[in-house]
């Protein structure tokens, strides 16, 4: 019996189409794999599995245009004319998305450690800044010529399989064969688009089937995840949730008069008998993608950051703060509200809603308040949320500074520290200063009027066993060192530095992709992807500050109000940040994280256990610390360790996701 032309070209089709598929998630595979420790060959077999069915659902999409139209003669694809030439016009479209796709799914993986997804359109609100980033760090018309080509080629590979089935026979069997065919069709269409013999669809949740979160990128297929989280919203908190998360989050966060009816968190701050005295100024500095594996004070072998690891030593440091979530917009909105972005599908710093914060800046009264910037604050509405909710401030950005434009990202960081340092000199009273850093960072520009700063180049294998994926991130973040020393040595020779509190943290750290987080760092923080949320964080006031280490866990969400503590005057904390200092809270610290673009996962960390789970989700897994296999779930052998965790990880996550509206100042 003869096939059906149009039966025979979708088979042929969806074949090539799924092997395509699996051909660029092998590539992924080996460009973002870690090649000391590798994908297990199982859980490499399953994704590609589960990658092949999100292909087939994609490649099904794409042919239902053909499958409604493909058997009339005047449609027919089969048959020279304008039908096939249309038909070939539409299979390119649909590869020029998909290799486009693919390939910014590439880029972007490279760049952040996650699958592409709705939140790359967050990129289109600072579409020059991102753009130069691009132009500057891709080789863009390369990149467009091999897309053109690859386009081309598949969409003649179509034309070719088109002539191909013109030359069989057409379909000759009576009504009732046709008839099942046509059913057996739409019902295999129906479930392959489906993808699952169940009542729920094959979802990007779906990828998630495992504890290694590369397996999942490997499976995830780009255009699918980009549409699927388009309209992905988060659910919103429940009242009755809230409130019942809140006994164990009144006594948490240490409110003074816990009230379940008007859900206070309102905490009246004393000053310490230790406070400083006088009104000493505080230079408060986000470190772009400042990882703590990739640093000295870590022991690092590749020597990053000896400076930078000198003054830790001669600070108030701590060694143990991870910082809720990847990205810098979040960053500086969890550092300067106290509350973890825990929005979903965007930051919260473009929402409306949650724009008005309780800063805790403006407890500082009597100071002169700025804000530096290498470049512009217009992206991601952080204009917005500073203008908003700090009283006075003066915001110095790119256009306000003599020193010339480094890259897309404005000034180098070296220029920036100089021109607050020029600011600071001129200050007749006391001032806060926030400074945001942004040269570590693609495309990794170092200025070349910084001669003495001497690049160096370790093998490869060296990089990539120490943090590392090539020289010019290296020495980036070598770069950040210099800057940091340099400013240091401009500020010591000033009136202000005696008395002033320098605070300096990232904004977030940076996955190790491909390469090891380096010998002496937790496994944790590879396999659990704690590297791209681990941060020093380093309190340096010399003529103020008695030196100390602590190894206290803590979240970049209680830096504010740690600084706060230090001064001799009473506030008000309605953010879920504590200080550091008190001792109140140390039988209690732990710290919560979550990655947006991978399936809302959340997950809360103590001093030993790690619980993760996707906030979809009833359960989740408990990860021990300290293990060498860290990434196996421990929440069978320890039930009671993995039921309290998962309780204070779901209160943690209600009253965040509340109290991001309902903290104004």
């Amino acid at each position: 019996m003869r096939i059906p032309r149009l039966f025979r070209f979708t088979l042929v089709y969806l074949l090539v189409f799924i092997a395509l598929g699996i051909c660029i998630r092998l590539g992924f595979a080996t460009a973002f794999g870690n090649k000391a420790d590798p994908l297990p060959s199982s859980l490499l077999a399953q994704s590609l599995l589960l990658g092949a069915r999100f292909d087939l659902r994609l490649g099904l999409l794409s042919l239902v245009p053909l499958l409604l139209l493909g058997g009339f003669k005047m449609t027919t694809p089969f048959k020279e004319g304008l039908a096939r030439r249309l038909w070939l016009l539409w299979f390119a479209l649909v590869f020029a998305v998909l290799i486009f796709t693919h390939m910014v799914d590439f880029a972007h993986y490279s760049y952040l450690g996650v699958k592409l997804s709705a939140s790359v359109l967050n990129f289109l609100y600072n579409l020059d800044e991102s753009a130069g980033m691009v132009w500057s760090t891709y080789p863009v018309m390369k990149l467009t010529l091999i897309w053109g080509l690859s386009v081309a080629l598949l969409t003649w590979l179509v034309s070719c399989l088109m002539s191909k089935v013109a030359t069989y026979s057409g379909w000759d069997a009576g009504k009732w064969k046709t008839t099942a065919l046509v059913l057996v069709s739409i019902l295999g269409t129906l479930l392959g688009i489906h993808g699952k013999f169940s009542q729920y669809p094959l979802r990007w949740s779906d990828a998630y089937y495992s504890t290694n979160s590369f397996a999942a990128a490997v499976a995830l297929n780009p255009a699918l995840n980009f549409f699927d989280t388009m309209s992905y919203t988060r659910d919103t908190y429940s009242l009755d949730d809230v409130r019942k998360a809140y006994p164990a989050m009144a006594a948490y966060l240490g409110v003074d008069h816990p009230d379940e009816k008007t859900l206070n968190f309102e905490r009246h701050i004393q000053p310490k008998a230790t406070a400083l005295p006088g009104q000493p100024n505080v230079v408060m500095v986000y470190l772009e993608s400042f990882s703590g594996y990739k640093t000295s004070l870590y022991g690092n072998p590749l020597e990053t950051t000896p400076f930078f690891t000198q003054m830790a030593k001669e600070s108030i440091w701590f060694d143990n703060l991870f910082t809720p979530h990847f990205g810098t917009a979040r960053g500086i909105f969890a550092g300067l509200s106290g509350i973890p972005d825990v929005d979903l599908r965007d930051t919260s710093s473009r929402n409306p809603a949650a724009v008005n914060q309780n800063v805790l800046i403006n407890a500082f009264k009597g100071y002169e308040k700025d804000y530096f910037i290498g470049g512009s604050t217009t992206w991601a509405n952080v204009r917005g949320v500073l203008t908003k909710n700090i009283d006075g401030l003066k915001i110095h950005e790119e256009g306000s500074y003599s020193a010339p434009r480094n890259d897309v990202w404005g000034i180098s960081d070296k220029n920036l520290f100089f021109e607050a340092n020029k600011v600071f000199k001129e200050k007749k009273g006391p001032f806060f200063a926030v400074i945001q850093t942004s040269g570590n960072h693609r495309p990794y520009t170092i200025p070349a009027e910084d001669t003495d700063f001497k690049l160096k180049n370790p093998s490869l294998a060296e990089l990539h066993a120490n943090g590392f994926a090539a020289a010019d991130e290296y020495n980036s973040f070598r770069y950040m060192d210099y800057c940091i020393e340099k400013f240091m040595e401009t500020a010591k020779k000033e009136a202000y530095f005696d008395n002033t509190v320098f605070v300096f943290f990232g904004d977030h750290g940076i996955r190790a992709m491909g390469h090891d987080v380096g010998p002496n760092v937790p496994r944790a923080y590879q396999d659990l992807k704690l590297s791209s949320v681990h941060t020093p964080f380093v309190l340096y006031a010399p003529k103020l500050l008695k030196p100390a280490r602590y190894h206290k866990v803590a979240s970049q969400i209680d830096i504010l109000p740690t600084i706060a503590g230090l001064f001799n005057f009473t506030f008000i904390n309605k953010g879920m940040g504590r200080d550091l200092l008190d001792p109140r809270f140390d039988a209690s610290r732990f710290a919560f994280t979550i990655y947006p673009d991978e399936g809302g996962e959340i997950g809360i960390l103590d001093q030993d256990w790690y619980y993760i789970m996707q906030v979809a989700k009833k359960s989740g897994g408990l990860f021990d610390m300290k293990s060498n296999t860290p990434s196996i779930d421990k929440s069978v052998e320890h039930p009671e360790i993995a039921e309290k965790m998962k309780t204070k990880l779901r209160d943690y996550y209600t009253t965040a996701d509340y109290m991001l509206t309902h903290s104004a100042k």
